[in-house]
């Protein structure tokens, strides 16, 4: 069985030779630059720097030699870019010194400076400080919110404002504008060629946050008040927000729709506890977006949807379900409702679970014999009847051990 026939497979919920892994495949399944040197370093993987291709999440390009010994079916799109068509300057993370290779697009489209605490401050070309990174940290943390420092969300919108935020810094291959028909044309060619040259299964990122993304224009609790003091502009701002998807869905899968497996959708909808709506208000107002776009691509294309939804979602997946999801990541069962074994009883038959893999804390702090009992009984349990891939909860944070990324990955690809 191929790599693509066994994610295949697992996303039917066919027969299987093995349970199928992905790290690295999507940056929402993969793992911290610092956490990543130290791996390379443990595996005596030290040929050339490490790659960091995603700058604002500090995420790795986890390299070849290290997806064959993890028997990793997934590959990430942005690996034909990476040489051919994307310069990388040196950088050094101020957290702990790790060095790295960061590209340098990203220069082009920010400001990214050191100031004398060695805090990363990352700027608009106007100057607007968008989000900084203190050298005690490891994560960014946004600064400025477009419809932050106004009353009301405002009633028409705009391109320059949507884009105004940290987090609309691109990885690759998202930092070519598909609007343009030679970018879209050296993505067709060189998603085909990865799909043609490899057995791997693809996945794509879209994005299309209808609740992640507003909340980052206008700040997360002012945007929760606008739900219910300003419904009709919340309204407004979705369908602008779902134009400009089906715009994007609509050139991704008639060109590469035929090379990938799935579109990937990101919307954290919740917290430990719970989510962050109720479902009466998903139902009304976030439901209708997502699955305007989701009925798209299933009218359109073979394509899957992928959602990446955190925390404790449970009321809201017969309701995400509906509108179309048929991949759930990262299956956080650490949080309320989530346990695995509730999961796969109630929604295993409808959906395929993305992770969920390990618990962070578990993969962090306990003994490597934790976490082997940890990641079989995972498997046993999520993998039942097909349905799983198996991937870390969220990506691999800075502080987890190597030794303990080797027993994960390990365990699950000999079980």
């Amino acid at each position: 069985m191929t790599h693509r026939e066994r994610i295949r497979n697992a996303i039917n919920h066919k027969a299987l030779d093995r349970i199928p892994i992905d790290f690295g495949g999507t940056n929402l399944t993969s793992i911290s630059m610092i956490a990543y040197s130290k791996l390379k370093k443990l595996l005596g993987i030290n040929k050339k720097l490490p790659m960091m291709y995603d700058f604002l999440q500090q995420i790795a390009v986890v390299e070849e030699e290290i997806i064959n010994r993890f028997k990793v079916d997934v590959i990430n799109p942005a690996k034909p870019f990476l040489q051919s068509s994307i310069k990388w300057q040196e950088f050094t993370i101020p957290y702990d010194g790790t060095k790295c290779l960061i590209p340098e697009y990203i220069q082009d489209m920010v400001n990214i400076r050191m100031d004398n605490n060695q805090t990363i401050l990352i700027s608009d070309k106007d100057g607007t400080v968008l989000g900084i990174m203190p050298k005690t940290s490891v994560h960014f943390r946004q600064t400025y919110w477009p419809y932050g420092n106004i009353k009301e969300l405002p009633d028409n919108f705009n391109a320059n404002d949507i884009n105004k935020t940290i987090w609309a810094v691109p990885f690759p291959p998202h930092n070519y504008d598909i609007t343009n028909e030679e970018n879209l044309k050296l993505i067709f060619e060189k998603i085909k060629n990865l799909h043609q040259t490899t057995d791997y299964a693809i996945l794509y990122m879209i994005g299309g946050s209808v609740f992640l993304l507003p909340s980052s224009l206008r700040k997360f609790d002012d945007f929760l008040c606008d739900i219910y003091k300003n419904k009709k502009n919340v309204k407004k701002l979705l369908n602008y927000i779902v134009e400009k998807n089906l715009i994007l869905i609509e050139k991704i899968i008639n060109t590469i729709g035929g090379y990938i497996e799935a579109l990937i959708f990101y919307d954290d909808l919740g917290y430990q506890k719970k989510s962050f709506i109720p479902k009466d208000i998903y139902k009304e107002i976030f439901k209708p977006a997502h699955k305007t776009m989701w009925d798209y691509i299933h009218e359109n294309s073979n394509c899957k949807i992928f959602l990446h939804a955190d925390g404790s979602i449970y009321e809201l997946l017969p309701e995400l379900i509906d509108a179309g999801i048929d991949i759930l990541n990262p299956v956080q069962t650490s949080a309320s409702d989530m346990e695995p074994e509730k999961l796969k009883k109630e929604f295993g038959k409808y959906i395929t679970f993305w992770g969920g893999g390990c618990e962070p804390e578990t993969l962090a702090f306990k003994s490597r014999k934790d976490i082997k009992e940890e990641v079989k009984k995972r498997i046993e349990v999520l993998g039942k009847d097909g349905g799983f891939i198996f991937a870390p909860i969220l990506n691999i944070t800075a502080e987890v051990p190597p030794e303990n990324i080797v027993m994960m990955f390990e365990t699950a690809s000999n079980y």
